[in-house]
């Protein structure tokens, strides 16, 4: 016998060794806890959705799903941490609109979402919102941009961070408007949200999700949304499409991701248990009461989702003079 064709005969049996392998593993899986890493900080949207479907997600699997909060450098610093955990389904993202608008904000971003993510599924979407608060003149958006033209750049919203969906939101809105306001960066929405009430800052932008106990209480008030057509949840809120301002379909999305190279078997375990988990009428009452819309699918429509807002958040932030120089 060759010397290839021994090499080729092991190369063959080595393959299948590991094919079997990788099998046996996806069969035994899950045989310990899984966690899901959160860029954001805790008590705001995407960390109650994670735990929202965390909590769901463990009675399907059997075995602890739990939330672990990697705070900084606007999601980059989770988002890294999920691209280079091990592919074994283990370690999930919860994978959000602005980790694909950081690939285009930042210089040597450590992560490429359509390269290092293998997408589970889509969880949810929701609306952004302007708020101000409920003590405020700041009533309506001609009144915020009455004030920012008077201000000329003095006047301030808070964000989650550069290069959120809510700082692309703001970015655009000033384009749109003609307007120059004041960004204040924050480590979440819960941060920012506190400063509102406290009158440190005037506005806000914030998802529904993290916002509708004060809103249902009256201490802040919503001005304007982000999304195309009107919010269930805040049906009596304009958007700023029928304010005028076209193009404006920014809004948070949210879903779960594993490493690239995770096995297919496993990927589709932790799909099967996303999907009967939002099937319970129970977790669709709670997104729906917390501004969510719920997004579910298949592991397919999560990464054409992808795709779709990777070729438009590359045109977008160059547009906007935010891409690096």
């Amino acid at each position: 016998m060759s010397c290839r064709l021994i090499l080729n005969t092991l190369g063959f049996a080595l393959a299948c060794l590991v094919a079997l392998h990788t099998q046996a593993n996806a069969e035994d899986y899950p045989a310990r806890p899984v966690t899901i890493i959160v860029s954001q900080a805790a008590g705001g949207g995407n960390d109650i959705l994670a735990r929202l479907f965390a909590e769901q997600m463990q009675a399907r699997l059997g075995k602890p799903v739990v939330v672990e909060n990697r705070v900084g450098a606007g999601g980059m610093i989770g988002a890294a941490a999920g691209a280079k955990a091990s592919p074994d389904g283990y370690t999930l993202l919860l994978l959000t609109n602005a980790d694909v608008m950081n690939q285009f904000m930042h210089r040597n971003v450590a992560f490429n979402v359509q390269r290092d993510f293998a997408p589970v599924s889509l969880l949810a979407t929701a609306p952004l919102v302007l708020l101000s608060n409920s003590s405020s003149s700041l009533k309506t958006l001609a009144d915020v941009i009455a004030e920012a033209k008077a201000k000329d750049g003095a006047l301030s919203y808070g964000t989650p961070g550069i290069g959120t969906p809510h700082h692309i939101s703001g970015e655009m809105l000033q384009k749109a408007a003609g307007i120059k306001l004041t960004h204040v960066t924050y480590r979440g929405t819960a941060p920012s949200l506190n400063d509102l009430l406290a009158g440190h800052v005037p506005l806000i932008i914030a998802t529904t999700i993290s916002i509708m106990p004060h809103l249902q209480a009256g201490t802040i008030r919503p001005i304007v949304t982000a999304d195309p057509k009107r919010s269930s949840v805040l049906p009596n809120v304009p958007t700023l499409e029928e304010s005028g301002y076209h193009g404006f379909d920014v809004g948070s999305v949210a879903g779960l991701a594993a490493p690239a190279g995770t096995p297919p078997a496993i990927v589709a375990r932790l799909n099967d248990a996303v999907q009967r988990s939002a099937q319970e009428p129970a977790v669709r009452r709670r997104l729906v009461e917390l501004g969510y819309d719920v997004a579910v699918g298949t592991s397919a429509d999560f990464a054409q989702k992808i795709a779709a807002d990777t070729q438009k958040y590359e045109k977008l932030i160059p547009e906007l003079g935010l891409a690096p120089k």
